[in-house]
């Protein structure tokens, strides 16, 4: 097997050994779990909770939508706000579900901003700028816990040694700042053979706050949805959701499913019981990739039949 056919499967190999060792821990954590015990969860979870959930979801999603606002002007091709919430909730939803987010998200993309009138490069542009900004959340986060409190990253946090941690930290707050400076300093860089050019020093800083707001803030729907417990401070849940989070992104699976939902339980397990937490993913589940499924779908499918008829006529 030559190499450049291994770099092409390993994805795909990660994918399912991420997911075989989910299926193993799921069905020794489930073995003695009732249904009864994961209804009585939900329904202990307070009516507040359910709404701050709820608040958080609409705010993450809100977030998302400023991704397409600032890819569109990156482009040079800037359109109206409520296109560019269009496109990134159906974008950005449909992703999340069906997975294979670079491509999902950016075949929606596509279809919309083609029909609204941005070519094909500047297309290109919006997507690169999108998927960047949305990889870019987790660095200056993870950064942060590393260097200020590295005990809440699970199992690193507890077997690397202070310097190591705090060294990861300052790399990543490095590549983070590196960015900002290369905008700054540089109108291009090569990469892969190709001239890759960069946002401004604007642009890129607000790339890199935003989503930093957007990973904290979808890590505040389940973190709301938990009750309190004694030890588990916001700071630390977040670096239980960040492993998770990267865990399902590395799983290349549609939301990490199975993956994400593992690592989250055994972080959370020195917290909570197993239908405290089982209870969490739930309704996260549904707040943030169900519910606006439904609503993402028929309005992508809708927009479609729209087009399909305007040119009937």
């Amino acid at each position: 097997m030559t190499s450049k056919r291994l770099w092409q499967i390993l994805p795909t190999m990660l994918g399912l050994l991420l997911l075989a060792g989910a299926i193993y821990v799921l069905q020794k954590e489930f073995r003695n779990l009732k249904l009864s015990d994961i209804q009585a969860a939900l329904a202990a979870i307070p009516n507040g909770s359910l709404w701050a959930g709820f608040g958080c979801t609409l705010l993450a999603y809100a977030i998302l939508t400023v991704y397409d606002r600032l890819g569109t002007v990156y482009a040079g091709h800037p359109v109206s706000y409520a296109r560019n919430a269009f496109a990134s909730f159906c974008a950005y939803t449909l992703a999340h579900n069906i997975g294979v987010a670079a491509v999902s998200g950016a075949a929606v993309r596509y279809r919309l901003y083609a029909h609204w009138g941005l070519s094909p490069v500047e297309i290109g542009k919006v997507i690169a700028f999108c998927a960047f900004t949305f990889g870019l959340g987790a660095l200056p986060l993870a950064g942060l816990i590393l260097i200020f409190e590295p005990s809440a990253i699970p199992f690193f946090g507890e077997v690397l040694p202070l310097w190591a941690l705090y060294a990861i930290g300052a790399v990543l707050w490095a590549l983070s700042l590196t960015y900002i400076l290369l905008s700054k300093l540089l109108g291009k860089v090569r990469l892969f053979g190709a001239d890759l050019e960069l946002p401004n020093i604007k642009l890129a800083m607000a790339q890199i706050a935003l989503a930093t707001v957007d990973v904290a803030v979808t890590a505040c729907i389940f973190y709301s949805l938990l009750p309190p417990a004694p030890g588990l401070t916001f700071v630390r849940f977040l670096g239980i959701y960040l492993a998770s989070y990267s865990a399902g992104i590395l799983a290349s699976l549609p939301g990490g499913i199975g993956v994400f939902d593992t690592a989250i339980l055994l972080g959370l397990a020195p917290f909570y019981d197993t239908p405290t937490i089982v209870s969490g993913i739930v309704v996260f589940r549904l707040y943030y990739y169900i519910i606006p499924l439904f609503i993402a779908g028929p309005s992508f499918a809708g927009h479609e039949l729209w087009l399909r008829r305007r040119v009937r006529s």
